[in-house]
């Protein structure tokens, strides 16, 4: 199996348990799709972005040969892959926790 192919399943992974974790949080109707949307779409579109830049010649596809501002973005673009659903499941955290304290705040 490709090594492409096992850095998506690992990023397709990564993101379905965020999911999973977003969506066992109580919600008002229609409150947590944005943060399933962000964990989903974020990897997404960076897998994209990259695909595009490689396929445009803007970057190589070869590790050997990437300069080094190819290198870093490389890098920041696969931090991200693991890093944003991560970002989306902790913001769906403080933004449940920021509700139920203005609810306890505006109850009398």
């Amino acid at each position: 199996m490709p090594n492409e192919l096992l850095i998506y399943g690992i990023v397709a992974m990564n993101a379905l348990v965020q999911v999973i974790l977003i969506w066992r949080l109580r919600f008002p109707e229609g409150g947590r799709w944005k943060y399933v949307l962000l964990a989903l779409g974020g990897p997404a579109a960076i897998l994209v972005a990259m695909r595009l830049l490689v396929a445009g010649g803007a970057i190589h596809a070869r590790v050997a040969e990437e300069t080094m501002w190819e290198h870093w973005l490389t890098l920041g673009a696969s931090a991200l892959l693991l890093v944003t659903p991560w970002l989306a499941t902790l913001a769906a955290i403080l933004d449940k926790k920021r509700r139920a304290a203005l609810a306890a705040t505006s109850s009398p």
